[in-house]
């Protein structure tokens, strides 16, 4: 793969007498045009679908986020503790355009809902279930980003608050966190 230098000395063992030997493999790297067409027929393929991806309404976002998370408790606690830390600082289902930011906004936000975010996203992206890591914007209450809980169904909100979701229990699921949501209490069914 590299070269290897090697000394090799004379009769007289002078080191001025020294010649220098090359030794080893050598990869030769080549560009073929047919190869450079495939890989920027790849890139362009990969672009399009990234795009393609990003223009996708959020609804459609969602559902593959909900889709994705199902029978996955790591991601439903994850998911539940950032609707929780949500909740925490007036950002709910339905009051999308009468939010309001209150004393506690920023801290929660930047020291909660930014690392909940990111450690969301690092899960899915790690067991394959997103292309890349989506932010949130602390500027626009409105519209805080695609794990907003006003883009989520409302069932689905209050389903994640009980710690149960289509028959999986994720109340004890490990997150390294200081603190946890808390969970609506529901009597489980049979």
């Amino acid at each position: 793969m590299f070269k290897v230098m090697k000394y090799e000395f004379g009769l007289l063992s002078n080191l001025s007498r020294r010649r220098l030997f090359y030794s080893g493999s050598v990869r030769h790297i080549s560009f073929k045009l047919p190869s450079i067409g495939k890989a920027l027929t790849e890139a362009k393929r990969i672009d399009e679908k990234y795009e393609s991806l990003g223009n996708s309404p959020t609804k459609v976002k969602v559902e593959q986020v909900i889709k994705a998370v199902d029978g996955v408790p790591e991601l439903l606690y994850q998911l539940n503790f950032f609707f929780y830390e949500c909740k925490r600082i007036g950002i709910l289902h339905d009051n999308a355009e009468n939010r309001r930011r209150c004393i506690r906004y920023w801290p929660v936000f930047i020291f909660k809902l930014i690392p909940l975010n990111n450690a969301f996203w690092d899960i899915c992206y790690s067991m394959e279930k997103a292309d890349h890591r989506h932010r949130i914007n602390p500027f626009k209450i409105a519209d805080i980003g695609l794990l907003d809980p006003k883009n989520f169904p409302q069932d689905f909100v209050q389903q994640l608050a009980t710690g149960f979701y289509n028959g999986v229990d994720f109340r004890d699921a490990i997150a390294f966190a200081i603190s946890g949501p808390k969970f609506d209490s529901m009597v489980k069914k049979p």
